[in-house]
């Protein structure tokens, strides 16, 4: 109750033309709390001063390629001074499951590929020059994941077994080592391109929408698969594909196998440095599964 008088008071007052009828709190994380007021407007409020900066620079870009692109994309019409929160209308849709998508007829599961095909083709055609203003973040994958291994050899390896070390070593080695893991161009990323940031209509069987853009930055167009490999499999992303151009599909389901990984370790290595040990052992149990599922193909 006191979160909800605050953030009623807090849109009160720099936008009191906006007549609130209806709150709900629809979710929290370690970055933001989220809002709906009327049934139909999101309030993100961020937790911290860099989740503040992350967001400004996702209200500069989004306003620069909501024209570009096919799908909806949060329109921010309410930007507080110092950007304490912001508001935009509602897309309609639930998030996309593995579930829903295994219910649907064939040709709805097709559209589904190649809107998301589409749209992430479209993202990764924006000029970049456009956004040279905003900010964004360059990823260097490989400066990354070196880093990453570097921390899977001290903290995770000494407690898993030496095959599961060796299984990590030759993936992590093939993958940094091939020149042709980096030889892109580099592209605007959604950068978290994940089930729960895709919104799927009900009664149309469309994706509707595409929302939270605030890891956006400049990278490896490929990894914004990573997410949609992990959930659907591969034959999903071969079906993309068909919609999508791409110069090497072998190489990309190569690095989507490494990226699978390495952002499974990312999370364990996280959690170790955090010390939460219930989600030590969890994110142990998911390597394992990982691994295992490695050695059956």
């Amino acid at each position: 109750m006191k979160n909800f008088e605050i953030t009623r008071q807090l849109i009160n007052h720099e936008f009191p033309e906006f007549n609130i009828t209806t709150i709900k709190k629809i979710g929290e994380g370690d970055d933001s709390i989220a809002f709906l007021f009327n049934h139909n407007y999101i309030f993100r409020f961020p937790k911290r001063k860099d989740v503040k900066q992350s967001l400004e620079k996702e209200i500069a870009v989004l306003s620069k390629i909501k024209t570009q692109l096919d799908l909806e994309i949060p329109n921010f019409d309410f930007i507080s001074k110092e950007i304490n929160f912001v508001g935009y209308k509602s897309i309609n849709g639930t998030f996309l499951t593995k579930g829903i998508y295994n219910s649907l007829e064939k040709e709805f599961q097709i559209q589904i590929q190649k809107s998301l095909a589409v749209f992430l083709s479209q993202l990764h055609h924006i000029s970049l020059s456009k956004l040279k203003v905003c900010g964004l973040k360059n990823i260097n994958l490989k400066e990354e994941y070196s880093d990453d291994f570097e921390d899977t050899k001290k903290l995770i390896f000494p407690n898993i077994s030496p095959a599961n070390r060796d299984i990590i070593t030759k993936l992590f080695t093939a993958y940094l080592s091939d020149d042709k893991n980096f030889e892109y161009k580099p592209a605007l990323v959604h950068n978290d391109f994940s089930t729960d940031h895709i919104l799927f209509e009900i009664s149309t069987k469309k994706v509707n929408g595409i929302i939270d853009f605030s890891d956006m930055a400049i990278g490896d167009p490929d990894y914004d698969f990573m997410y949609l490999y992990g959930c659907f499999g591969e034959d999903f992303i071969k079906s993309m594909l068909k919609f999508y151009e791409h110069r090497n599909h072998k190489n990309l389901l190569e690095k989507l196998h490494f990226f699978s990984l390495a952002n499974k370790l990312q999370i364990l290595i996280r959690t170790i440095k955090e010390n939460n040990q219930d989600e030590i052992k969890k994110n142990y149990k998911t390597l394992d599964k990982w691994i295992c599922d490695y050695k059956e193909q």
